[in-house]
């Protein structure tokens, strides 16, 4: 099964939440700073918030990620690198 990378520039989010009305088993706002959060990631030492998925995980969060106006989600095919979006 191939797996995939969730890359969430945290930072850059202007709290729009369209990727909470999307897909809120995966995002949700809940801090005080009024920005999504993606449940189930870890933050890198860049600042970035990183999730692996499974197939049956990508439809939704790719929706998310296309929804996003300010764009700070992406995904990468984990076998080829190829970003999605």
């Amino acid at each position: 099964m191939t797996r995939y990378k969730v890359v969430y520039e945290r930072k850059g989010c202007i709290g729009a939440a369209s990727c909470t009305a999307i897909a809120p088993k995966y995002w949700k706002i809940e801090g005080a700073d009024g920005r999504a959060d993606l449940t189930g990631s870890s933050e890198n030492p860049d600042g970035v918030w990183e999730r692996i998925i499974d197939e049956s995980e990508l439809k939704e969060n790719l929706e998310a990620a296309q929804g996003c106006p300010a764009a700070v989600i992406h995904i990468i095919n984990l076998e080829t690198g190829e970003q999605l979006i």
